[in-house]
């Protein structure tokens, strides 16, 4: 039997969308109480100075993340209400839960935090994000261990496709070293908090910097020019981002194989007129980025 022609479409049909803002930070957990009390430049109102008491090592990473691609791709005066959220964290509250189960053996209910669902479950990272840029989008944890990076960015494209969302933040963190804690719940000593934060966008007819595809059918049409990634955890895609971002190099597609098929593409054109240092956050980037995204709030605005 001859497919029919909807279900050739079908195969090669493709979902793409493109990153308005990316940011990585990493930090030393004994630096970590002082990024707990200033996450970085306050988007609206300033939080409370409590706002991350409780929370988790990669949550803070996570929301500083966010808020230095916020401050990079001056993207300050974007309204993200209907925007939503994704996160993805690696193991998320292994060391405090290894020490609270040994003091609920030891004390009973009465030695355990009420603090330690809430600020270290698969969704408290979602939904910190949610609260500090007041999104009233949908918000979710995806994911728990290492494979959450590409869990999250489908999951993400997913809610993106044919515009039902403005947006997306897709948030990655983990730990590392991702080492076991020791009888007190304390991480290995230069045990790193990461916090990769991705703003996407539907893809423009404007040339993007960095642009995501998602092509579902036969893995063989895979680009002649292109590497094929080992493996997509956050540590992966954080060098891959440097890569995408480095200053010299053509055109660049990375494929990531998936299930059935299917592949991921990251690709960059030389084209787009910027220069970006990841390391330090600065960012020289042209006003049409801005601009898009102003147009983009401003439409939101008008449907509501």
């Amino acid at each position: 039997m001859k497919p029919s022609e909807d279900q050739s479409r079908a195969r090669s049909r493709s979902v793409c969308c493109e990153a308005a803002a990316d940011a990585v930070l990493r930090v030393n957990l004994e630096s970590l109480p002082e990024l707990r009390r200033n996450p970085g430049p306050a988007v609206g109102e300033p939080l409370p100075a409590s706002f991350l008491k409780h929370a988790d090592e990669q949550t803070v990473a996570g929301l500083g993340a966010v808020y230095r691609a916020i401050r990079a791709a001056e993207l300050q005066a974007t309204c993200f209400r209907d925007w939503g959220v994704v996160a993805a964290p690696r193991f998320l509250g292994r060391p405090a839960m290894a020490a609270a189960l040994q003091r609920f053996a030891a004390e009973g209910a009465w030695g355990v935090s009420p603090h330690l669902i809430p600020h270290r479950s698969l969704h408290s990272i979602s939904g910190t994000v949610s609260q500090a840029l007041k999104i009233h989008g949908p918000n979710f944890g995806v994911g728990g261990g290492p494979s959450g990076a590409i869990e999250a960015i489908l999951a993400a494209m997913s809610m993106l496709e044919r515009k039902r969302l403005p947006g997306v933040w897709v948030v990655l963190t983990c730990l590392d070293p991702e080492l076991p804690p020791d009888a007190a719940g304390h991480s290995a000593p230069g045990t790193q908090a990461v916090g990769l934060a991705l703003a996407l966008t539907p893809a423009s007819a404007h040339t993007s910097r960095i642009r995501l595809q998602l092509v579902q059918g036969d893995s063989s049409s895979v680009p002649q020019s292109s590497a094929q990634a080992a493996g997509f955890d956050l540590l992966r895609l954080e060098s891959l981002l440097h890569l995408l971002h480095a200053p010299r190099g053509g055109d660049t597609t990375i494929v990531q194989l998936l299930d059935a098929g299917n592949r991921l593409e990251l690709s960059r054109s030389v084209d787009f007129s910027e220069t970006r240092s990841m390391g330090n956050g600065r960012i020289n980037r042209s006003p049409s980025v801005a601009a898009r995204m102003s147009a983009l709030t401003v439409g939101v605005e008008n449907r509501t």
